[in-house]
C-alpha cells in the first residue's frame, strides 16, 4: 500500500474525527457543565500525550520565553476561547449547524489575517471567504426563513466566535519557532489548556453529581480528549508529511460532511434545505482555499483545522 495512500487515510480520519467532535460535545453540554468537560478533555488529553513526549521529544521543558509567550496567547485562543464558545454554543444550535461554521476555519483565517496583520488573500481567498461567510449566512436560515429562534442565533454567533478564536490560534502557529515540533506543540497546548481550566472546573465539580453522569456520556468525554484532542492531531500529523498543503487542504471538506451525517444518524436532527445551501458554498469556499496560491511564505498546514 503506497505511503501517499495511506496518508490520505490519514487525513480522511482526521477530519472525520473532527468532524464528529459537534456531535460529541452537544451530548456532553446536555450533562456536564462547559469549564468541568473543558477541564476533563485536556486532563485526559494531558495524560496520553506525556508518555508520547517523554518518549519521542529529548528537550521537551526546554522552551524560549518568547516562544513561551506566544504559546500561551496561542494556548487562550484556541484552547480556552474556542472550546468554551463551542461548548456554549452547541448548547443553542444545532451539531449540522455547528459542523458547518466550525469548517469555515480556513476561511476565517484568511479574513483575521487581513485585518490583523494586513495580508492580503488574493482574489481566489477573497472569493473562498465570500462564499464561507454565505454558508453561514445560511445556515442561520436568513435565506427567507421566518419564525427565528433568537437562541438558536445566539448559539451560531458563539460558535462563530469560537472560529475566530481558532483562525488567531492557528496565525499563531507561525510565531512560533520551528524548532519546537509539532508533537511537542500539541503537548504544549494540552497542558496550557489543563492548567487554564483547573481552578474553573474544580469550582463547578464541587456542585456537581458524578454519580447522575451515565456510562455513555463518560465515554464522550474520553473520546473527546483522547481521540479529537489527541488522535485526530496524530492521524493529521502523520498525513500532512507525505502529501503537498494544497492536498491536505482538501481533506478538510471530510469536517462538514462528518459533523452532517453523523449528527442525522445520532442526534437526529434533520437536514433543511438551508443547511444543504450552506454546505456546499463551505465545501466550496474550502476546496477554493485549499487550491489557491499562497499570500506569503508560511508553513503549510501542520493540524487539522477546528482541532484546538
Amino acid at each position: 500500500m503506497g505511503s501517499k495512500f495511506v496518508a490520505c487515510i490519514h487525513l480522511s480520519l482526521a477530519m472525520i474525527i473532527v468532524g464528529s467532535s459537534v456531535v460529541f460535545g452537544k451530548v456532553i453540554t446536555q450533562t456536564f457543565p462547559v469549564f468541568l468537560a473543558s477541564g476533563l478533555r485536556f486532563a485526559i488529553a494531558s495524560l496520553m500525550m506525556l508518555p508520547l513526549l517523554m518518549k519521542t521529544e529529548k528537550n521537551l521543558f526546554r522552551i524560549g520565553k518568547k516562544d513561551l509567550a506566544r504559546l500561551i496567547i496561542m494556548a487562550f485562543c484556541g484552547q480556552f476561547v474556542f472550546t468554551v464558545l463551542m461548548l456554549l454554543g452547541l448548547r443553542y444550535t444545532s451539531g449540522i449547524e455547528a459542523g458547518i461554521i466550525t469548517s469555515t476555519s480556513p476561511a476565517m483565517m484568511a479574513l483575521v489575517a487581513f485585518f490583523l496583520i494586513r495580508e492580503r488573500p488574493g482574489l481566489w481567498r477573497a472569493v473562498a471567504v465570500m462564499l464561507a461567510v454565505g454558508g453561514v449566512i445560511s445556515v442561520n436560515g436568513l435565506a427567507g426563513q421566518v419564525g427565528i429562534d433568537p437562541g438558536h442565533i445566539i448559539g451560531n454567533l458563539m460558535m462563530t466566535g469560537a472560529v475566530v478564536g481558532e483562525a488567531f490560534f492557528l496565525l499563531m502557529r507561525k510565531q512560533i519557532s520551528p524548532s519546537v515540533s509539532n508533537i511537542a506543540l500539541a503537548g504544549y497546548l494540552c497542558f496550557a489548556g489543563f492548567v487554564m481550566f483547573l481552578p474553573f472546573s474544580l469550582y463547578q465539580a464541587i456542585g456537581f453529581d458524578f454519580s447522575s453522569v451515565s456510562a455513555g456520556v463518560w465515554g464522550a468525554v474520553v473520546y473527546f480528549g483522547a481521540v479529537f484532542t489527541v488522535l485526530a492531531y496524530l492521524f493529521w500529523f502523520r498525513g500532512v508529511s507525505k502529501v503537498s498543503g494544497s492536498t491536505a487542504g482538501v481533506f478538510s471538506a471530510f469536517m462538514p460532511v462528518s459533523g452532517v451525517v453523523l449528527s442525522c444518524i445520532f442526534l437526529k436532527e434533520n437536514f433543511t434545505m438551508a443547511h444543504g445551501v450552506g454546505m456546499t458554498l463551505v465545501l466550496a469556499g474550502i476546496f477554493i482555499m485549499a487550491l489557491a496560491p499562497e499570500p506569503g511564505p508560511g508553513p503549510g498546514p501542520d493540524k487539522p483545522s477546528s482541532y484546538a
